[in-house]
């Protein structure tokens, strides 16, 4: 059973992850159509599951939700600050969006909500000043989301990807907090 709802979205409410998440977890990483887009190859057995539970998803340097439609866990939802390390973090006030939805529930219009949630909690809540996505240019449902949530594509990192045989440019996204609070007054 998901944890206390933390953030309401529209459709979708974030709840932190628990303990007892770690099995959705771990079936939801080794499926294929999840990690191979994700770009994240390695099978995920039990140990590994709760090893990931532990140095990620509770290590402090981020916020991990899990996005669920009543009780139903549908994805996770993440802002990650360990990229930048945390001097880095408290300056540039920024953080990196990811996500990644249990392929039954693709294009249902969950990720976006649960993304523009998070969006919003980044901020309003964390006052954050930017936030930052990566993904591979194969990627087109990712990035529409992120698109219609107003980021905008700020580089290029040319093959830096390997998806299905083939080298894939890796895109990065981009949207500043004052860009977000003007799409948000219209």
């Amino acid at each position: 059973m998901p944890g206390p709802v933390f953030l309401e979205g529209e459709t979708v409410s974030l709840r932190p992850v628990e303990r007892e998440d770690i099995e959705f977890l771990h079936r939801v990483m080794n499926d294929r159509r999840v990690w191979r887009p994700a770009l994240d190859i390695d099978p995920m057995n039990a140990e590994q599951g709760e090893e990931f539970f532990e140095t990620v998803i509770t290590n402090g340097d981020g916020v991990h939700c899990l996005a669920c439609d009543g009780e139903e866990p549908l994805g996770v939802v993440t802002l990650a600050f360990s990229q930048y390390g945390p001097d880095e973090t408290s300056r540039a006030r920024s953080a990196e969006l990811a996500y990644w939805f249990a392929p039954e529930h693709h294009g249902r219009g969950y990720g976006s909500d649960a993304a523009a949630r998070m969006v919003r909690y980044a901020f309003e809540d964390r006052n954050l000043r930017r936030l930052s996505a990566r993904l591979g240019s194969f990627n087109d449902a990712s990035r529409g989301l992120l698109e219609s949530l107003g980021f905008e594509r700020e580089g290029r990192l040319r093959e830096a990807a390997w998806y299905r045989g083939e080298y894939h440019d890796m895109l990065v996204y981009g949207l500043l907090r004052k860009d977000w609070d003007a799409s948000e007054s219209e």
